[in-house]
């Protein structure tokens, strides 16, 4: 679809929501996987959502079904989420007319902006959120299947990256890959030690989770305080101890001090434990889970290079990201669980 149609077509879409009404919409900083607008009616904003990530309807009314849910536990949490707007026949989906077939929906809208996590007193607060989250996650039940697979189910990523293809570009690398083999070949040592551990990983508490917290999914006001967890387009069922995995893996940045990571993730996990307490074998194996997540991300881009989305020098950095944050794990895995299980007996 030609951009001048596809302005076009977003530009007619308020009226599913507000017939007859009138309304304004502009460009506003959305996320990196779907186009935003933000429609003005009434003196009321909106959040317009154009999904670019797939065509499945199944998988946004199961989102949309959580959010609903998670709305009548508002009181339950000290911050807002976005809540799907019910179009006139009661659904939340509009299906564009065009051949792509792209779906749309209607959000709530909250001020704020991403925060940036500069010292302990705002990374308690963000584990703090993310434990609030959990905690009313782990309650919220829906007579609907979750569409996304957990996140030790790796082989559904992506179509083209199967278990043999990973392997594959990662023992025989492209000509182009070939000054990275090393790192590749470290990258699926991990990925084999991950494979053998998915059955005892199948026995630990699972739950909905959110799949995808960071700061570029969260608001913060001018005090930032938090005031929105965004963007609940893969919530799914999968293991609690996922959640902060994603956070963590975030937060552990091999470029920083020993120190300074630990009073990230001490800080962090401190918040967090105010709502969640984990078992004992959920912190002994976040370090692994930490590895999966950033293998994931490895995958996706893998995909991506793939399909022709995206120049070989994305994956690059990719990989060598991958490298060094698994590399890390392997070599503090055992620092990482102590100081987490310390900050639990506190």
């Amino acid at each position: 679809m030609r951009v001048k149609d596809l302005e076009e077509q977003l530009a007619l879409l308020p009226a599913y929501w507000f017939p007859g009404q009138t309304w304004t919409m502009r460009i506003g900083t959305g996320g990196m996987n779907n186009t935003t607008r933000f429609v003005e009616v009434a003196g009321t904003t909106y959040v317009m959502r154009l999904y670019e990530t797939h065509r499945d309807i199944d998988k946004i009314i199961f989102e949309h079904r959580i959010l609903l849910a998670l709305n009548k536990r508002k009181n339950q949490l000290p911050y807002r989420i976005p809540v799907p707007v019910e179009l006139p026949d009661g659904g939340t989906v509009v299906q564009l007319d065009d051949s792509q077939g792209k779906l749309a929906a209607l959000f709530t809208f909250t001020d704020g902006m991403n925060p940036t996590w500069m010292n302990s007193h705002q990374l308690l607060q963000f584990g703090a959120a993310v434990g609030q989250l959990s905690a009313v996650l782990g309650t919220v039940s829906v007579d609907l299947k979750p569409v996304y697979p957990p996140y030790y189910e790796i082989e559904n990523i992506h179509p083209r990256c199967t278990p043999d293809a990973i392997h594959e570009f990662c023992t025989y690398p492209p000509e182009s890959f070939a000054a990275l083999r090393e790192e590749l070949k470290y990258i699926f040592e991990r990925f084999s030690a991950l494979y053998q551990a998915i059955p005892s990983l199948r026995k630990l508490p699972h739950q909905l989770v959110h799949g995808d917290i960071n700061g570029s999914n969260m608001l913060v006001d001018e005090e930032g305080r938090v005031t929105a967890v965004l963007d609940f387009e893969f919530v799914t069922k999968d293991l609690r101890v996922m959640e902060i995995a994603v956070c963590l893996s975030d937060l552990i940045d091999p470029s920083l001090s020993k120190a300074e990571l630990k009073r990230n993730c001490s800080a962090f996990f401190e918040g967090y434990q105010q709502s969640v307490v984990l078992k004992d074998a959920e912190i002994q194996v976040l370090p692994l889970l930490i590895e999966l997540r950033r293998l994931d991300v490895f995958i996706h881009f893998l995909g991506r290079y793939a399909d022709g989305v995206d120049p070989q020098g994305v994956l690059i950095d990719i990989i060598q990201n991958t490298f060094e944050k698994t590399k890390w794990l392997q070599e503090h895995s055992l620092e990482l669980v102590h100081c987490l299980q310390n900050k639990q007996l506190d």
